[in-house]
Formats: structure tokens, sequence, C-alpha cells
């Protein structure tokens, strides 16, 4: 048994590997994600001048912007593989679980990445003081999670159909609905200097965990049927 877990783990470090090395190689992803943050963040900043805005609006802002950023990039993951003709080969050499899993590592970490890019500047643009930072870091990690693995199972679903782009967004946005109230909700305690409470960490981290199970569970029909 421990000799299959492993190739498991060797399985999904191996499929992340590879779209890691792809995207490097065209930095499409990453360039739509990097722009869009960019170019809204600047929009919102030129638009309000110097205004400061409320807490519950700025953090919704945030969260809006870390979801469209995730709808620019992230279903690239599985409409590559069907673009260059890779999904066959993945399909006989991979398991559906490393495939689900390498992907879904994949995304969180592209995410995270953009968080760490994004917090710095919105601060900046928004003019916003951030307290508690060890919570707040919590609440992105848990957010970013929670959006990649709606964003990755949905991508799964689209690859093949058609106006995948508008669907993508149509399908992941409910999916991911009670997630994203309580990070905007979480966010808004923070920038008003009250810690937020225990149960919101915890539903955050139990809806990811339900989100992930409930994804393994559907991706194999999505794979090979």
């Amino acid at each position: 048994m421990p000799t299959i877990r492993l190739n498991l783990l060797n399985c999904i470090w191996a499929i992340m590997m590879k779209d890691g090395i792809c995207e490097f190689r065209t930095r499409y992803a990453v360039s739509a994600l990097l722009m869009f943050a960019l170019i809204s963040l600047a929009s919102i900043s030129m638009s309000i001048g110097a205004a400061s805005l409320p807490a519950d609006l700025t953090a919704a802002l945030l969260w809006v912007l870390l979801f469209f950023c995730a709808m620019a990039g992230l279903s690239r993951v599985f409409v590559q593989e069907e673009e260059s003709g890779t999904i066959i080969a993945l399909q006989i050499y991979g398991s559906g679980q490393a495939v689900l899993f390498g992907k879904l590592l994949f995304n969180i970490l592209m995410l995270l990445s953009l968080t760490m890019l994004i917090i710095p500047l919105f601060m900046i643009f928004l003019n916003v003081d951030i307290y508690h930072w060890p919570i707040f870091i919590v609440v992105l990690i848990l957010g970013d999670i929670g959006i990649a693995a709606a964003s990755t199972i949905t991508a799964a679903m689209v690859a093949k159909t058609q106006g995948k782009n508008a669907l993508f967004t149509v399908l992941t946005f409910p999916l991911l609905l009670p997630q994203f109230l309580s990070c905007i909700s979480a966010t808004a305690k923070i920038l008003m200097n009250v810690k937020p409470d225990i149960s919101d960490i915890l539903f955050m981290a139990s809806y990811n965990v339900v989100l992930m199970i409930a994804s393994s569970i559907v991706f194999d029909y999505l794979w090979y049927d």
C-alpha cells in the first residue's frame, strides 16, 4: 500500500511540474492574470483618486479582483491539453485522481503567487492598512485554495464545450459563492481591525475540504466518459 501511495504522489508531482514547465515556456496564464490585475488596480485607483473606501467595499474589491484573475487564466490547465492534443496521453498514462490533484496543486501555487504580487499593489493603489497579518494570510490561503478547487473542476467540465470561457465563469461563481462571501466578510473585519471569528475560518477550511472531496468523486466520470 505505501508503494501505491508513493506512485500517486509521484504522478501528482509530475503533472504539476509538467504544467509548470509548459507555463514557463508560454507564460500565457501568468501574463493574462498579471495584466488583468494591474489594469484593474490602476483603473480602480484612478477612479477613486485619494478617496478612502469603506472596509466592506475594499474587501469585496480585493476578492472580485482575485476571482476574475482566476477566471482569466486558471481554465488553461485543461483547455491547453485539448488544444495541444495531449489529453489522450494523460488519460493513458496518468490516473484521474493524479491529474485532478496535480492540476489543482498547480492552480493553487499560481494563484498564491499572484496574490503575493497583488496584495502590496492593492495596499499602495487603494491606500489600505491591513491589521492582523497572520489571520489575513490564513484567509488569503483558504480563499485561494477555494477559488483554485472550484476553477479546476469547472475547467475540466467545460474543456470540451463550445463557449468554454463564458461557461467557465458562469459555472464557477455559484459553486464558489459561499466561500466567496465568507472571504469578503473575514477580510472586511480584518480591515476594520477586528479579528474574524474562528467559525469563519473553520467554515472556509471545511468548504475547501468538501469541495475537493466532491471534485475527486465527480472527476473520474468527467475524465473517462
